[in-house]
C-alpha cells in the first residue's frame, strides 16, 4: 500500500476537523505570513469550536512535519468582536485563510474580526493614549529623580503606546512587526525611535530629544483620543465617580489608565472636578462631569 504524502496527510486531518461537531471554522496560516517567533517549519491551525474557555494549543506531527494546532472558542471571538483582539490573534485573523466554515455566522464573525469598526477604533485610541500619557508621565518623573535607565525604558514603552496608537488611528491592528507597520504608516514617528535606540549621542541627550514632540502629540491628539470616554461621560446625567467608570463594561478589563486621563481631562476643562457626596462620613468622594 501506497503511503500518503504530507500534503494528503494534511488533508485528510483537516476533513477529520471539519467532520467534529464542535468544530465552527478552521483557518490555516499560510507559510510565507508566519507569525514570530517562528518555529521549524510547523503548519500553523487555528480552530473555532464551540467549546467554552479560553482554548488550548496542540503540538503533534503529520508525516514529520509539526502541526501547532490552536483552539478558541466562538463565544471569546464574539466578545473580541467588541472588546478587541490581542495583538497575535489580531495577526492570525488578519493573515490566516479560512478553510472551511460551517455556517455564514461564523463567516460573518471572522470578517467583522478582520476589520477595526469604528467604535473599537475609539476605544483603542483612548486606551493607548491613556497608556502612552502614563508612561510619559512615568519618564518625566525618572528623569526628575536622577534615574535615566528607568526613564529610557519608561520612554520606551511611551513610544510603544504612541506605535499602536498611529497603527489604530490609520483602520489598522497593531502588527507583530510593529515598528515596520508604523514605518510605513508615518515615518516621522519611527525615525523618533531610530533617534532614542541607535543615536551616539548620550542618553540623557537622547531622551531630552523627544520631550517636545511628545509633549506636542499628546496636546494636539487629546479631543479625538478621549472621545470613547467622553460619550461614555455624557450618556448619563450627573458626575461619575471613578470607580463608576471603571465598572463601565466597555472600560472594565480593558487596560484603560483612568486616573491620569480623568486628571488630564480636567487640567484640560474638558471635565470637571465636583463632590459627589460623602465616603464613609469623612470628606467627599470626587465626581467627574463631562463639559462636552
Amino acid at each position: 500500500m501506497n503511503e500518503r504524502s504530507p500534503a494528503e496527510d494534511c488533508q485528510a486531518h483537516l476533513k477529520l476537523l471539519q467532520r467534529r461537531r464542535d468544530v465552527q471554522a478552521v483557518l490555516v496560516m499560510p507559510d510565507h505570513l508566519k507569525i514570530p517567533p517562528f518555529q521549524a517549519e510547523p503548519l500553523y491551525l487555528l480552530v473555532i469550536t464551540q467549546a467554552a474557555g479560553n482554548g488550548s494549543v496542540k503540538q503533534y506531527r503529520l508525516s514529520d512535519r509539526m502541526v501547532v494546532e490552536r483552539h478558541i472558542s466562538a463565544w471569546e471571538l464574539e466578545k473580541s468582536a467588541v472588546h478587541g483582539l490581542g495583538e497575535q490573534m489580531a495577526a492570525w485573523m488578519e493573515r490566516a485563510e479560512l478553510v472551511w466554515a460551517k455556517d455564514d455566522h461564523t463567516k460573518q464573525l471572522i470578517q467583522r474580526l478582520r476589520r477595526l469598526s469604528d467604535s473599537l477604533q475609539k476605544r483603542m485610541l483612548c486606551r493607548e493614549y491613556s497608556r502612552m500619557l502614563r508612561h510619559f508621565q512615568e519618564t518625566k518623573d525618572f528623569l526628575q529623580l536622577g534615574m535615566p535607565l528607568d526613564a529610557y525604558l519608561a520612554l520606551i514603552k511611551t513610544l510603544h503606546a504612541w506605535a499602536r496608537w498611529i497603527a489604530f488611528a490609520e483602520g489598522e491592528q497593531p502588527a507583530p512587526e510593529l515598528w515596520t507597520q508604523v514605518k510605513r504608516l508615518d515615518p516621522a514617528v519611527c525615525k523618533l525611535y531610530e533617534e532614542l535606540v541607535v543615536n551616539d549621542e548620550a542618553l540623557d541627550k537622547r531622551m531630552e530629544l523627544l520631550l517636545l514632540p511628545i509633549e506636542f502629540f499628546l496636546s494636539s491628539k487629546l479631543r479625538e483620543s478621549v472621545r470613547f470616554l467622553l460619550e461614555i461621560m455624557g450618556s448619563k446625567q450627573g458626575a461619575w465617580t471613578l470607580a463608576e467608570l471603571l465598572e463601565h463594561p466597555l472600560i472594565a478589563n480593558s487596560g484603560m489608565e483612568l486616573e491620569i486621563l480623568l486628571e488630564k481631562l480636567v487640567q484640560r476643562s474638558l471635565v470637571l472636578e465636583v463632590p459627589c457626596g460623602s465616603k464613609d462620613g469623612v470628606g467627599s468622594e470626587i465626581g467627574y462631569l463631562s463639559l462636552k
